[in-house]
């Protein structure tokens, strides 16, 4: 009978290690991350020539990148396909999916991340690389 609580138990440690790293913050909810997170998506929507990424340290120091996708690519929206760590890198792969016709100008997506480990990485799914804006926090 113990042995089942133990392999239960293991179980479990398991399942719970298993959790993703990442999480996607909904867009009526940015306020609840940080007032600088806000500021950054309303720049997006006034610059929507803006590509890219931008890195925000919030609650914990948990981290959030901000993927946006710039005007030419406005009749999309962005999803997160995987988040991959090793020691050298943490890859942030999205996918561009075709989106409903949205008020935004410049599309973008909330990622959250619980570490950023070594050089962060943010690609689409054919490895095309994002770089990190310009933006001054």
């Amino acid at each position: 009978m113990h042995f089942r609580w133990v392999w239960l138990f293991v179980i479990m440690l398991l399942l719970a290690g298993c959790q993703p790293s990442y999480w996607v913050l909904e867009k009526d909810r940015i306020g609840e991350g940080s007032s600088e997170l806000e500021l950054y998506a309303n720049y997006l929507q006034t610059h929507d020539d803006v590509k890219g990424y931008q890195v925000f340290t919030i609650l914990e120091g948990r981290k959030m990148v901000i993927v946006s996708l710039g005007s030419s690519e406005k009749e999309e929206k962005i999803e997160v396909s995987d988040v991959k760590y090793s020691p050298k890198e943490t890859i942030v792969t999205v996918k561009r999916k075709p989106g409903p016709k949205a008020n935004e100008k410049n599309p973008y997506i909330l990622i959250g991340l619980d570490k950023i480990d070594g050089d962060l990485i943010v690609q689409d799914e054919t490895g095309d690389r994002f770089e990190e804006t310009d933006y001054q926090q």
